[in-house]
């Protein structure tokens, strides 16, 4: 048994199963081609390679395998055939998105939003997301987990943090500086410079759901 779900740039369909039905045959003529299309679709075989084997249409970034229909629909929806049971299912209309797309369920017929996750997993679980970025985006960051929370981050915030990466070291437990927003919910950035280097390791704490976290975790790997 498998379950399918398909992903386009949010509010392109003004019938969604009509449209469903029309990629199951690869006749994707009402969608224009968008770069959040592939760029989702990157990010989800960075982070589950094997779905390789469950994606489609047909793009080069499946390496070896065979072309199958046509070639030239990756920029337009991305398809999946999952498992029953494939474990990270309600992660994807989270993932989706934080790369503004719809996601689209034809068994229910219907459109998911990120907040119609299975309540069985516990979605206000994450407490820590964490990844590194440049030093000299550390100030977008931080403003765009600001727009994420509702925290009206503005000058006061960007003067707080000059040089406060100076006497930060990520190889220590106390070299770190952290710096609160004050959103909904309350988020603790932590910050530590490598040492000679711009790279600024980053620990994003809260009770942040599923949603959020992709959110972040999302923003940390682009920036």
């Amino acid at each position: 048994m498998s379950y399918d779900l398909y992903f386009w740039p949010t509010g392109a369909a003004e019938d969604a199963q009509w449209l469903a039905d029309r990629l199951a045959d690869e006749g994707a003529e009402g969608l224009a081609a968008d770069a959040r299309v592939p760029a989702f679709r990157a990010e989800l075989l960075r982070r589950w390679p094997a779905l390789a084997d469950m994606i489609s249409p047909w793009h080069h970034d499946l390496g070896r395998r065979q072309p199958w229909g046509r070639t030239d629909l990756a920029d337009r929806f991305v398809a999946l055939t999952l498992p029953y049971g494939w474990e990270d299912t309600d992660v994807l209309p989270a993932l989706a998105g934080s790369f503004e797309l719809d996601s689209y369920d034809p068994q229910a017929g219907q459109l998911v939003s990120p907040g119609s996750l299975p309540q069985e997993r516990d979605v206000r679980g994450t407490a820590e997301v964490a990844g590194w970025v440049i030093e000299d985006h550390i100030a977008r960051l931080l403003r765009q987990i600001s727009v994420y929370i509702g925290y009206p981050y503005d000058d006061l915030d960007e003067a707080a943090l000059t040089g406060v990466l100076d006497d930060t070291n990520d190889e220590t437990p106390d070299g770190w500086f952290e710096y609160p927003l004050a959103g909904t919910p309350t988020l603790v950035v932590r910050l530590a410079q490598a040492p000679g280097s711009a790279v600024v390791s980053v620990r994003v704490e809260g009770a942040m759901d599923l949603v959020l976290a992709t959110r972040v975790e999302t923003l940390l790997d682009l920036l």
